[in-house]
């Protein structure tokens, strides 16, 4: 499965200037724990991402003042994957470069989505949930189909 077919794609993103508190709003008005940054002179290019986690340990903790531009705390070295990419190289590459998030990009490198590992962990359980009830399925089929022992069939 591409994982266009899994991530967000109503991609919450911000540009450099943005402060620390406009992006907390849109986090909390879109349910989202991390913002793209975007440098829309270039198109829509990634140059950093802002998660819920850095406004606390990054910002809050050093008591940095709410206007503060979020590319002061941004992570800079951006990791992204492409839309055509399949699921399990994403996660491949998640855990090689130690990342909850993956920003995810078309073909000219303009950020169009965003995946966490909590999206592809909701996917997982509801696949083995679904292999799961297989499984149910087939051990009540065996119990009901099953001709008792000592039954003779003719």
């Amino acid at each position: 499965m591409p994982i266009s077919d899994l991530c967000s794609k109503n991609l919450i993103s911000v540009v450099r200037g943005s402060t620390l508190q406009y992006a907390a709003q849109l986090m909390k008005q879109y349910h989202v724990g991390g913002i793209v940054i975007v440098d829309s002179e270039n198109g829509n290019k990634p140059v950093g991402i802002v998660t819920d986690r850095d406004i606390v340990l990054e910002a809050v903790s050093e008591n940095l003042p709410l206007d503060t531009p979020v590319e002061e705390i941004m992570t800079k070295n951006v990791s992204t994957v492409k839309l055509k990419d399949g699921i399990a190289s994403v996660v491949e590459k998640m855990e090689m470069e130690g990342v909850r998030r993956m920003i995810v990009v078309d073909e000219q490198g303009n950020a169009c989505g965003l995946v966490s590992s909590d999206d592809i962990l909701q996917l997982l359980a509801k696949e083995l949930s679904g292999l799961g009830k297989i499984l149910e399925h087939q051990v009540e089929n065996e119990r009901i189909f099953k001709p008792q022992q000592n039954q003779m069939l003719i």
